[in-house]
């Protein structure tokens, strides 16, 4: 714990020891109760801006041993997060304390905080690690810091906001630069408005920021060029040198980025359709069930399960030497397990059937263990989506530096693969896989780490894309694989897709 000040009160307020830039000042100066989202570019103040928010939350009279939390995506944006807390106390002449509870501890079990002793009372800021668990926890104001980069944004979103809706007087602030359009940033974020910090409410409801790199500049921020003796530069010149020019446009100037987010494109997947197989509804027709009788390769069967939230979804695969075939899918919508089970056991008795892999999240658990029963474990297996893995060479290659990933993660980069080198073919031609099919994304954070996240939209959670990415993992080795409860995704196995 590291003291740090004296005991005395401010010798003036937070808004006029801090030099704040035009577009800082309406967030920091509203004290409507709510939610404010803060669209705004990198390297402009984000942070700076809410910490100063958080501090003077804790200063005000009223605020007396209150406590703002702050979920991070990362342990050092934590940290750094904390120390402009300590900056914006240092200006003050305010004592304050900065305390880390978990300094050998996972990422996801952080605890760090910072105190501020007024009046005999301790106020904190306390940053934690962004999960939907973390997110049930708080208690007082919220600080979603990055949230466009937090993994499970909506689940984190889900776990948060009825406790906000609790207290009228519990506040919250979201801040990001984008990610994509497919996390709950995008969706509280995206909106018509002015683009210099004023306030203005989007159609979904929330009172949003948002700052473009333009606009800061026009308000006294500097752009260094990169590339000759670091001269003061424009942000038009800044964008014409950018090599990604997407990229230069959803980090500085506010634009949601997709096409270069997206993990497949619209020509691999048009790559990979044909009209030779269209999508079953609820059951089997007779048409699929000819042609997986016919199969003269080996067939894979993949199915992510659901039952009234999300679509159960089975693709059945054909393997013929490095080419992977789709033969037959099934869309079950609000169906019980038993009427799903029949179906499934269909293709189970096929003379070619070689493996199958069930998502045994949830209660899919149930499924795979009578599928087993019936047809023996050493060809069902069931995928934990939460579990991680040994990183595989193609996750690497994409930038992890973590040795363990995953399952998902594996499971998206090798499906990634096939498109990419066209060993998959007949994928039906359909809108609403090709939408599905879209909804993973290739998120780079921050610092750097490289994640392949799908998040829940209306539509449910990519039920077709990971119902195919679990039948190229059952179609993953020569022979069928070793039994075993629940389905192991290796480096090893996976390179062969």
């Amino acid at each position: 714990m590291n003291p740090s000040l004296d005991n005395a009160a401010p010798v003036k307020p937070v808004r006029t020891a801090v030099d704040f830039r035009p577009y800082q000042m309406p967030i920091f100066n509203d004290r409507g109760p709510g939610v404010i989202v803060l669209h705004w570019a990198r390297q402009i103040g984000k942070s700076f801006s809410l910490a100063a928010w958080a501090v003077d939350r804790l200063l005000e009279n009223e605020r007396q041993g209150h406590l703002v939390t702050v979920l991070s995506n990362s342990r050092e944006n934590g940290a750094e997060f904390l120390l402009k807390c300590a900056a914006v106390c240092r200006l003050l002449k305010q004592r304050f304390q900065i305390e880390e509870t978990s300094p050998n501890t996972p990422f996801q079990q952080m605890r760090m905080e910072i105190r501020i002793t007024r009046k005999g009372q301790i106020g904190r800021i306390k940053v934690l690690a962004a999960n939907p668990r973390t997110a049930r926890g708080f208690s007082g104001d919220l600080i979603l810091d990055e949230f466009a980069f937090h993994e499970d944004s909506a689940a984190i979103w889900e776990a948060a906001e009825p406790i906000l809706a609790s207290n009228p007087d519990f506040r919250c602030r979201i801040a990001s630069t984008g990610n994509g359009k497919h996390n709950m940033f995008y969706r509280m974020a995206s909106g018509l408005g002015p683009s210099d910090g004023s306030l203005f409410a989007n159609p979904n409801g929330f009172m949003v920021s948002r700052v473009t790199r333009a606009s800061a500049w026009q308000q006294g921020v500097k752009i260094y060029d990169l590339k000759s003796n670091r001269a003061e530069i424009d942000p038009a010149t800044a964008r014409l040198r950018a090599l990604d020019k997407r990229a230069y446009d959803q980090n500085y100037e506010c634009v949601f980025a997709d096409e270069n987010m997206t993990l497949l494109t619209y020509e691999l997947i048009a790559a990979a359709q044909s009209d030779a197989v269209t999508i079953d509804s609820q059951e089997w027709t007779a048409e699929s069930i000819a042609r997986m009788k016919s199969a003269k390769g080996q067939l894979c069967v993949g199915n992510d399960i659901g039952r009234n939230h999300d679509l159960s979804m089975v693709t059945v695969i054909e393997r013929e030497g490095q080419l992977r075939r789709v033969v037959a899918m099934l869309k079950m919508e609000n169906t019980r397990l038993p009427d799903q089970q029949k179906q499934l056991a269909v293709v189970c008795r096929m003379p070619k059937f070689h493996a199958y892999c069930g998502d045994m999240s949830g209660l899919g658990l149930g499924l795979v263990e009578y599928l087993q029963d019936q047809f023996g474990r050493y060809r069902i297996h069931g995928v934990n989506f939460s579990a991680t893995e040994p990183a595989s060479d193609r996750i690497k290659i994409e930038g992890r530096k973590a040795e363990t990933a995953r399952v998902t993660e594996i499971m998206a980069v090798n499906l990634l693969a096939c498109f990419e080198e066209h060993t998959l073919k007949d994928l039906p031609n359909d809108p609403l896989l090709t939408d599905d099919l879209r909804k993973p994304e290739k998120i780079t954070s921050p610092g750097g780490r490289v994640s392949i996240a799908a998040t829940r939209d209306e539509a449910g959670h990519a039920d077709h894309f990971w119902s195919l990415a679990l039948a190229l993992e059952a179609a993953s080795t020569a022979s069928a694989p070793f039994a075993c409860e629940t389905f192991k995704l290796t480096s090893k196995r996976t390179a062969q897709i």
